[in-house]
């Protein structure tokens, strides 16, 4: 399978998602001649059908953003986690229905357009990048409201149980200024479940494979997203800033000994398996060049123009580099070069960037413009609309309460899901 090479890591997952669903179905179809299977009901929830069309619909979605497949075993390998993670949202929505909580459908497509937008794409124009690849929206929305569902019954039923002392709060903080200068870490994780010990070796299986496809350019997050049973999946996977202190054991010292951007070996614990990405690390309170605001503009001419439209590009971006641009002019630059494409970009910090693209832009001033870069998705130069140098944020109070507070009901809802699906009577046909 042809590979997009990702622009911005987080901000820009058109290159790690829509490219993708673009060229994923001859893969999965060649690899997956079972996605052409009639629509039986291949598992029951507490007598709720899943049905093998539903299961080919979440399938396809799950192999694109992965990658693709090379053989008949790891297809099966993705289908099994794929089901183990439709059973666990059925079971969600269950035990959300018992509590008359319901997701609108306003809010399902206001979540649709969110996750479209992170894709850099209008909803419809994702909604169709869904088809081409044999899924669709509603199998997204679906997805989506288990997740919401999810997060608001175990906020309302946990939340209240959940107790974070002011001592507590004031030590955690002591521990930052203990560790000044000491490097903290951001943390992903997609947490993989088996139900036993028969189980454990497919999800093992999984896992290493998830992680394969992961190091060779899937989107950590996106997968977390679809397959991780952490209430972290809402957000990519996100663990926020940790100090080493506050790492689990199991997996502390490897990373420290990681480099940004590593995807640790899958780490077995009680329940399943732990896939573990070291997303960024920084000097606690200690500034950061890396941690510089920056506000970008983009002129970017696709590869499938190139072709025709490059003399018209060229002669548009050429003098930019010889004068001070305002960000305002870009739409009318990008009409007089023949660009269709969006030209802003959300904010973000010098850390957000490739390692190719940040060595193009960080030294710019406001106004200024990087060389025209090459890329397998065409063509592209960027302005540097806005900077902020970085300051030391202090640890505000109320937010590390906060963070303490969403640590302890991650672990409860973990375990509350882990008690429902004990309880469940699940039928695989």
């Amino acid at each position: 399978m042809h590979k997009q090479i990702p622009f911005f890591k987080e901000l820009l997952a058109f290159a790690g998602i829509a490219s993708v669903l673009v060229s994923a179905p001859a893969a999965s179809q060649q690899a997956a001649p079972d996605l052409q299977q009639l629509n039986a009901i291949e598992v029951l929830v507490n007598d709720e059908p899943i049905s093998s069309f539903d299961i080919n619909q979440r399938l396809r979605l799950v192999i694109a953003i992965s990658g693709g497949v090379r053989t008949q075993e790891e297809f099966l390998q993705v289908r099994e986690q794929v089901i183990q993670s439709m059973v666990d949202e059925k079971l969600q929505l269950q035990e959300a229905a018992e509590v008359e909580l319901e997701i609108s459908d306003d809010q399902l497509e206001q979540f649709f357009a969110r996750r479209a937008q992170g894709a850099g794409q209008e909803p419809e124009q994702f909604a169709q990048a869904l088809v081409s690849i044999g899924s669709s929206k509603e199998t997204m929305k679906k997805q989506m409201e288990a997740e919401i569902a999810w997060s608001q019954l175990v906020q309302g039923r946990l939340g209240a149980f959940v107790s974070v002392s002011d001592e507590e709060v004031e030590a955690f903080i002591q521990r930052i200024y203990d560790n000044r200068g000491k490097f903290e870490y951001r943390i992903g994780e997609i947490v993989l479940l088996s139900q036993s010990r028969d189980q454990s070796a497919a999800v093992a299986g999984n896992a290493a494979q998830l992680v394969e496809q992961i190091r060779g350019g899937a989107q950590f997050s996106q997968i977390a997203q679809q397959l991780s049973a952490s209430s972290t999946a809402a957000v990519g996977g996100d663990l926020g800033w940790i100090t080493i202190d506050d790492l689990d054991p199991d997996y502390s010292g490897q990373v420290q000994t990681a480099s940004v951007g590593d995807v640790l070996d899958p780490i077995e614990t009680p329940g399943g398996y732990i896939i573990i990405s070291v997303t960024d690390r920084r000097r606690v309170l200690t500034v950061d060049p890396l941690d510089t605001q920056i506000q970008l503009g983009q002129l970017h001419l696709p590869t499938d123009q190139i072709e025709t439209g490059l003399d018209q590009y060229l002669a548009a971006i050429q003098p930019l580099r010889d004068q001070t641009t305002s960000c305002d002019a870009l739409p009318a630059i990008a009409e007089a070069a023949g660009i269709t494409t969006r030209t802003d970009i959300a904010p973000l910090r010098l850390r957000d960037l490739t390692n190719e693209f940040r060595s193009q832009v960080e030294l710019l001033n406001i106004g200024q413009t990087s060389d025209i870069i090459e890329a397998e998705d065409g063509r592209r130069v960027l302005v540097m609309c806005d900077r902020r140098e970085p300051e030391v944020q202090e640890p505000d109070f109320d937010e590390v309460y906060t963070q303490l507070e969403q640590q302890r009901l991650s672990m409860m809802a973990r375990r509350y899901l882990r008690d429902i699906r004990r309880d469940a009577i699940v039928d695989y046909r």
